[in-house]
């Protein structure tokens, strides 16, 4: 039987702006060829804010970055699909094309213009990571001690008026607990897009048991990265896929079953060994198996749970 899967975080649109590269076939981590190996499938498709730009050129380079995938997708229209609502994605999962679906890494291509919201809502894109390192409009990364500035305060209400989803990932420990205070407000759900247990690896990108417990009671997605120096002490051993399933396991004893996802951060990222894209995401599903996760809890870490909550929230 082959895999079903949907996967909460990759940064191969933006790559394929920079490389002049389509998306069936490429030198990056996604293709569509590497997608031929699962039944049915979903991506989310984030376009990064590069640190080499300011916030006004990162906003108008995910203009650029985000019609050049569209475009690439309607050349390749019969094995992918853009998905900005619950009826396009359910017609795309349920033809077998894979169903793709516009994110934003890095709020600070907003400017203090929360109006680029409504920009970014028109695109389709349906989450929102708010920060990636250091401080920036938005309020502090995790390699700070800082939480949400006022603008980033009004932009995640904004994004819940807008029905796009706040995500934490990169997030400090102080804007973390702000965003879950007004997620609570709002009673609104709010994601870790690409996430890993802190309590698995001490790496400050991870995701604290707290914030996690919350993200599961808000109703919301974690997705479990690849990132090997978010797995473990990548610079001392090689990384492997028994690093992943530590995390995954972890997440399980916080009564995950309904919560985790995969977040593996393709094209973001080195990988652990053994792994060169999405085609062998498999070596995941089998190294749960052989740890006694059964088929159904396989199918809602590899796909079920993000097809739920796509479904209600989108």
């Amino acid at each position: 039987m082959k895999l079903s899967v949907i996967d909460s975080h990759c940064d191969t649109a933006y790559e394929l702006f920079l490389r002049g590269e389509n998306i069936q076939n490429n030198t990056c981590h996604i293709s569509l060829d590497g997608f031929s190996a699962y039944d049915r499938k979903a991506q989310f498709f984030a376009i990064w804010s590069d640190r080499r730009y300011s916030d006004d050129e990162c906003f108008e380079r995910f203009l650029k970055a985000a019609d050049n995938f569209r475009s690439d997708v309607q050349r390749h229209s019969d094995e992918i699909s853009l998905a900005s609502d619950a009826d396009g994605f359910a017609t795309a999962w349920e033809s077998g094309k894979l169903a793709a679906i516009l994110a934003v890494e890095d709020a600070r291509l907003l400017g203090k213009d929360l109006s680029r919201l409504d920009v970014l809502k028109a695109y389709g894109v349906k989450y929102l990571t708010l920060t990636w390192s250091g401080d920036s409009c938005i309020g502090g990364a995790h390699d700070t001690d800082a939480g949400l500035s006022d603008f980033g305060r009004r932009v995640v209400e904004r994004c819940f008026e807008l029905s796009i989803i706040p995500d934490v990932s990169h997030g400090s420990e102080a804007l973390t607990d702000e965003v879950i205070s007004l997620a609570y407000q709002y009673k609104k759900p709010i994601i870790a897009s690409h996430s890993n247990s802190y309590f698995s690896y001490p790496h400050s990108r991870n995701l604290r048991d707290g914030h996690f417990a919350d993200i599961k009671t808000l109703g919301g997605l974690v997705g479990v990265s690849l990132c090997p120096h978010h797995l473990g002490n990548a610079a001392s051993r090689a990384i492997t896929v028994l690093d992943v399933i530590k995390h995954i396991d972890r997440y399980m004893e916080l009564g995950g079953e309904d919560t985790v996802g995969l977040g593996c951060d393709l094209d973001g990222t080195d990988l652990p060994e053994g792994f060169d894209g999405v085609s062998n995401l498999y070596l995941i599903a089998d190294e749960l198996a052989k740890n006694g996760y059964s088929d159904r809890l396989i199918n809602k870490i590899f796909w079920q749970n993000h097809y739920n909550f796509l479904l209600k929230s989108m």
